[in-house]
């Protein structure tokens, strides 16, 4: 990287990246991003990640939601196609582990991965995967398997469990974003309040002197 570009952290992996990289303006502060994915999180919750009025937002206080799923492909994965896809979601940031739920043929489904694989035929019928919510969303990280052509399973219970998955995720952003809106909101009244006060208190002081009392 040039040396003479100047280095921005960015609010929602704290990685140091060039002031320019992916970068939008918000609140006339203008904020990069190490890739679009940190860049779309930012956009849909910025509370989340920064905040106003001397107060830290959840990021800032070094918040973590870690959250583990399991993601069912249409059809099973071979091992190799596994490591490929293994590799391009542990190269999203928030990404901390994925594993593979593998059965050997004729064995009951779910068996976790282990064992002497010489002698059978392993079959990867899911993949588990632990992230952090304020990095990365399941919505995210299924757009990254479709990108390797892994086709989440579109049976209607798990379709279902899917979408209620991207329901839960997003309450519970906009929940803790919410909850920083009110934190800073109370911050104003307080200001607000002790602005009052203080004229009050000016007014009973100096009242007498003001108005010749």
């Amino acid at each position: 990287m040039d040396e003479s570009v100047r280095l921005e952290k960015d609010p929602v992996c704290s990685m140091m990246v060039g002031e320019w990289e992916n970068q939008i303006v918000y609140r006339g502060i203008g904020y990069a991003f190490c890739s679009q994915q940190c860049r779309e999180r930012f956009i849909s919750a910025p509370l989340l990640y920064v905040a106003r009025r001397g107060l830290l937002a959840p990021k800032q206080n070094a918040m973590v939601v870690i959250k583990r799923r399991h993601l069912s492909p249409s059809l099973p994965l071979t091992q190799v196609h596994f490591l490929e896809l293994r590799g391009a979601l542990l190269s999203m940031m928030g990404v901390m582990t994925v594993q593979s739920v593998e059965r050997t043929a004729g064995a009951k489904p779910g068996a976790q991965r282990g064992g002497n694989r010489s002698s059978t035929t392993m079959r990867i019928d899911a993949v588990a995967i632990t992230y952090d919510l304020f990095q990365a969303t399941s919505e995210q990280l299924e757009r990254k398997c479709a990108e390797l052509n892994v086709v989440p399973s579109n049976r209607w219970g798990e379709k279902l469990q899917r979408d209620f998955i991207h329901y839960l995720e997003k309450c519970e952003l906009e929940d803790l974003q919410g909850r920083a809106t009110l934190e800073e909101g109370d911050n104003s009244m307080r200001c607000a309040v002790t602005g009052i006060q203080a004229g009050a208190r000016w007014r009973t002081e100096y009242g007498r002197r003001d108005t010749g009392e």
